[in-house]
């Protein structure tokens, strides 16, 4: 997105009002004196005022803002918005960036710049800042040049983790109620098998693909290894988020043990699994779970 002069808006700062009534009074004074002086000295700082306008348009015309995803962040941490900014010509920018509601950064932007500016993630969700605000009182702090951009960039917010008592944690119930016998795990080699996307790579046979055989993983099995099913209806208590929260600590202290677990939200189900990208998945779902009802209900 790169900024042009329509899209800027100019006011006198109070300095700038300040100025404009010392201008004008001296101008009425060399009027009655008849003064010389007072003329060319009126005419002189109206006059640098005037250029004034024309550099700090400069300084604001012609940057380019482009935003980066943010990554998620559990409610109560600060979502931090990567936003890259670069000036056309070689000479220093001075502008003030406020990521609406809160961050406010003053910066000096030599060709371009990549900045962090970070916003409370108080509640569960897709946080997605109002607008970004540019504004720049260059050279002399007399008038305020400002522009207001949309932000394109959200964030993931997963719920907070409330501990509490784990009390599913030794079942090994899947999804339709059968009992397992044998899962994977890291005690006994069975054998290699073919890689499917989603495999952890630490389980690749790298021998297997020097030997020119293709991509295979190795497969274990362990007997008695713990899976889980984290269910929302077995969570006691009516409080809905409550209940997210105290199912986004089960996750990730049963990623944190290298358990296998599933999650059962009502409407959504994911068969058990474990990595990074099971767990995203898994808290994805609590942090968008009811959102749309939740937003109707929400006076503002």
């Amino acid at each position: 997105m790169k900024l042009s002069r329509k899209q800027v808006s100019i006011f006198p700062t109070q300095h700038g009002f300040l100025f404009l009534a010392i201008l004008i009074a001296m101008l009425l004074g060399a009027i009655n004196y008849n003064n010389n002086a007072g003329f060319i000295l009126v005419f002189l700082l109206g006059g640098m005022a005037l250029i004034s306008i024309f550099h700090s348009f400069k300084n604001l015309v012609g940057i380019e803002i482009g935003y980066r995803s943010p990554l998620p962040v559990f409610a109560g941490q600060t979502a931090t918005f990567p936003i890259h900014i670069k000036a056309p010509a070689t000479g220093g920018r001075s502008i003030t960036l406020s990521l609406m509601p809160q961050d406010t950064l003053f910066v000096s932007i030599q060709r371009e710049k990549t900045l962090q500016m970070g916003i409370l993630a108080r509640e569960r969700g897709i946080l997605h800042p109002r607008s970004l605000t540019l504004k720049s009182v260059y050279p002399f702090g007399l008038f305020t040049f400002c522009t207001l951009l949309p932000v394109t960039a959200t964030c993931l917010v997963y719920p907070q983790p409330i501990p509490g008592p784990h009390g599913t944690a030794k079942s090994r119930l899947l999804p339709d109620g059968e009992e397992e016998t044998s899962r994977q795990g890291a005690d006994d080699f069975q054998g290699l098998k073919q890689y499917q996307p989603g495999h952890s790579i630490n389980r690749i046979s790298w021998k297997a693909l020097s030997r020119g055989r293709g991509l295979f993983i190795k497969d274990f099995t362990a007997e008695d290894s713990p899976c889980v099913m984290l269910d929302f209806d077995v969570i006691p208590g009516r409080d809905m988020e409550f209940k997210l929260s105290r199912l986004c600590d089960m996750i990730l202290t049963a990623e944190g043990r290298q358990m296998e677990y599933g999650l059962r939200l009502p409407g959504f189900v994911k068969n058990p699994a474990r990595g990074k990208s099971h767990q995203h998945h898994c808290l994805k779902a609590l942090a968008l779970f009811n959102l749309q009802d939740r937003l109707k209900g929400d006076p503002q």
